[in-house]
C-alpha cells in the first residue's frame, strides 16, 4: 500500500509540473515600524521531530528528485517581562493521538525521532512557559498542548472557532477538546502593522508582535520578532513549508494544498505579501514552521539567538 500511494503521487507531481504557476504579482512591501526592544529578548528553536519528503511536496516547482527535510518546532522566546512558546512541536502522546489520523494520511504525514519540548524544558531545568501561542491548531502544532496543562493557549477566536468544528488529517479532536485547556481566544485589536490590517503587540515595546495570516487556515498568525542588536525574524507557521515559497515565489504542491489550506487563493496572496515585505526590509529573516534547513541555520535549544538577560 505505501508503494503504491508513493506512486500515485509521483504521478501527481509529475502531472502537476505541466500547469503554469499562478501569476506572482508581488506586491510592494512597507517597512518595519520601529521597535524598543530590550536587552535580554532571546529565543530557541526546540526541534521535537523530524520527516523527510520530496521537495516537490512541499513547494510547486520543487525537485521531484531531491529530498528535503521537514521539522517540528516550539519556538521559546523569553522577554524580561515574562517566557511564552510559539506553537508546541509534537508532544509527549503525539504517537496516541496520530491514530486518530485516516489510514491514507499517515504515510504523508509521518514522523520519526521525537523529542518533545516539555522534555527538554525540564532537562534544562527552564519553567514551563505560562502562555503558548499558536500559529494555528493543526495536530503538529497543538500536540503538546497536553503538556502544558497550566499553560494559557492564545489563538484568535476565529481559529478556536474553526478548531472545535475541525476533523482529521488536519485537527484531531483529543488535542484540541479536553475540557481543562485552558483558552485564551484573542482579537488582533493593535494597529496596523507593516501592511498588515491590524497586529497584537504581546510587551508593549514593539518587540513581540503577532500578525493575521489567514489561509491557511482561518485564524493563522505569524510572530515576529526584534532583538536589540536589530536582527528581525518572521515565524510564519504554515504559509509557506520551504524557504524557496517566499524566495522564487512559489505554492505548496497542489495536491498538498487540498488536503491543508482552508483558502488556497488567500494563502499565495499572503506568501506574495510576504515577498514584498521581505523586499522592503533585506534584513528579515523568515522563518517557516517545517524548513529544517533555515532551522539549522539558527541552531537549535539549547543554543539561543540574541542577548543574553542581564
Amino acid at each position: 500500500m505505501g508503494k503504491l500511494l508513493l506512486l500515485i503521487v509521483l504521478a501527481a507531481l509529475a502531472v502537476w509540473r505541466l500547469w503554469p504557476l499562478p501569476a506572482a504579482v508581488i506586491p510592494v512591501g512597507e517597512p518595519l515600524p520601529e521597535a524598543q526592544a530590550p536587552a535580554g529578548l532571546r529565543f530557541a528553536l526546540i526541534k521535537t521531530g523530524v520527516a523527510t519528503t520530496l521537495e516537490a511536496m512541499v513547494v510547486a516547482d520543487g525537485s521531484l528528485f531531491r529530498p528535503t527535510r521537514i521539522g517540528h518546532i516550539a519556538v521559546l522566546v523569553e522577554h524580561p517581562q515574562g517566557r511564552l512558546l510559539f506553537d508546541g512541536g509534537l508532544g509527549t502522546q503525539v504517537d496516541q493521538q496520530f491514530g486518530e489520523m485516516s489510514f491514507w494520511a499517515k504515510p504523508i504525514f509521518a514522523f520519526k525521532h521525537v523529542n518533545p519540548a516539555v522534555t527538554q524544558l525540564q532537562a534544562a531545568g527552564i519553567k514551563a512557559p505560562p502562555r503558548i501561542f499558536l500559529s494555528h491548531a493543526h495536530w503538529d502544532h497543538a500536540s503538546a498542548l497536553v503538556d502544558f496543562p497550566k499553560a494559557e493557549i492564545w489563538l484568535p477566536a476565529a481559529e478556536r472557532e474553526t478548531a472545535v468544528n475541525g476533523h482529521p488529517p488536519a485537527f484531531l479532536p483529543s488535542q484540541l477538546n479536553c475540557p481543562a485547556t485552558r483558552w485564551q481566544p484573542f482579537a488582533f485589536d493593535g494597529p496596523a502593522y507593516a501592511g498588515y490590517p491590524a497586529s497584537l503587540g504581546l510587551f508593549g515595546d514593539g518587540s513581540v508582535v503577532l500578525l493575521p495570516l489567514p489561509g491557511h487556515t482561518a485564524g493563522s498568525t505569524g510572530l515576529l520578532l526584534s532583538l536589540a542588536d536589530g536582527r528581525r525574524y518572521f515565524f510564519v507557521g504554515d504559509t509557506v513549508w520551504h524557504h524557496l515559497g517566499v524566495d522564487r515565489p512559489a505554492p505548496k504542491f497542489s495536491l498538498s494544498s487540498l488536503i491543508v489550506d482552508a483558502d488556497r487563493e488567500a494563502v499565495w496572496q499572503a506568501v506574495l505579501k510576504l515577498r514584498g515585505l521581505r523586499d522592503a526590509n533585506p534584513g528579515l529573516v523568515i522563518v517557516p514552521a517545517h524548513d529544517a534547513g533555515a532551522h539549522d541555520t539558527l541552531g537549535y535549544f539549547p543554543k539561543f539567538v540574541g542577548e543574553t538577560p542581564p
